[in-house]
């Protein structure tokens, strides 16, 4: 009994000194019905789909002295196919910044502004280009690969952040990428900068972009501009964003871009891309959401090995968050 006294003794007294850490689970999922009218017979016809169901767990723990770390972890458990990682980083955050480790997002992501910013649910046609950018904001390099982030604290409403990524020995597809934003009351603007190292004997990867974001009480207006450059590339981006929020329930919300790649040409044809989007969005209830979106495009491939293509998506889609 004594032993057992002692024992109880210990483990209390580690339970004490010992932060708990705290545990979350949130989910979404989503259903949607989608019309593509394409020019291109493979692309042009209905679809449904039961996709972007995501679980994420976050273990967070926190220190007397402020300093807090955790871990994160999304799942991708789309219908009628094995669960994924989409994510997984350690962070650890106090009053010099926050660094993330792991396979996360690069900064790009956190500070760029982009025109489809605007939409809950980004919708694009069914062009095939694999280069012309979809969108006027920021490219990134690296996706969701192992890398290391770090975040600045906001000083004055300023913030900057700097992720590298390290392709191994034998990769080629070392990158860096920076962001940073200052906002001052209802005025955000974001810049993002990007490096991608690719084989020998062939031009780098380089991108930035620059964009505003405004709020002006129930409306929200977006301006943003990107240039992407690499082998055969030199693309200019700019698109567009309005939103307005009807009633606690309904926001509609729309956008336009153009992309223009000035090296691919066909005779004075440059690959060329505009985009045009409609979104509705009702809120059925807290965490429940159904979109109705529309998207007009004309795509021009400009000699690339791709097809021309003109036409529309129209999709509906019900979302729940948890």
């Amino acid at each position: 009994m004594k032993k057992l006294a002692i024992s109880a003794a210990v483990v209390a007294a580690l339970l004490s000194t010992t932060a708990m850490a705290e545990v979350s689970i949130s989910g979404t999922t989503e259903f949607y019905y989608k019309n593509d009218d394409s020019q291109i017979t493979a692309n042009n016809g209905t679809s449904m789909g039961n996709t972007d169901n995501e679980i994420k767990l976050t273990f967070s723990n926190k220190t007397d002295t402020g300093l807090e770390f955790g871990y994160v972890v999304e799942l991708t458990t789309d219908a009628d196919s094995s669960s994924t990682v989409d994510e997984s980083s350690l962070y650890i955050s106090g009053s010099a910044g926050k660094v993330v480790l792991g396979g996360n997002d690069a900064v790009t992501d956190n500070f760029g502004i982009g025109e489809q910013d605007i939409m809950s649910e980004e919708v694009t046609g069914t062009y095939t280009s694999a280069t012309i950018q979809s969108n006027a904001g920021e490219k990134t390099y690296g996706a969701d690969l192992t890398k290391a982030s770090y975040f600045t604290p906001t000083f004055g409403g300023f913030q900057a952040g700097v992720s590298v990524y390290d392709s191994g020995a034998a990769g080629t597809t070392d990158s860096t990428s920076y962001g940073a934003s200052y906002t001052i009351d209802n005025l955000k603007i974001g810049y993002t900068n990007g490096s991608q190292e690719v084989a020998a004997g062939t031009v780098d990867n380089e991108s930035q972009s620059l964009g505003a974001k405004l709020a002006l009480g129930n409306a929200t207006l977006i301006a943003a501009m990107s240039k992407v450059e690499g082998d055969d590339e030199d693309i200019d981006s700019i698109g567009f964003g309005a939103s307005y929020k009807v009633n606690a329930d309904i926001t509609v919300a729309a956008s336009t871009m153009n992309s223009e790649d000035s090296l691919d040409l066909s005779g004075t044809e440059k690959e060329e891309l505009t985009q045009h989007m409609l979104e509705i969005k009702y809120q059925i209830a807290p965490g429940l959401a159904g979109y109705v979106n529309y998207t007009d495009y004309d795509y021009k491939n400009g000699g690339e090995a791709s097809t021309d293509d003109n036409g529309a998506v129209t999709q509906f889609k019900i979302a729940a968050s948890f």
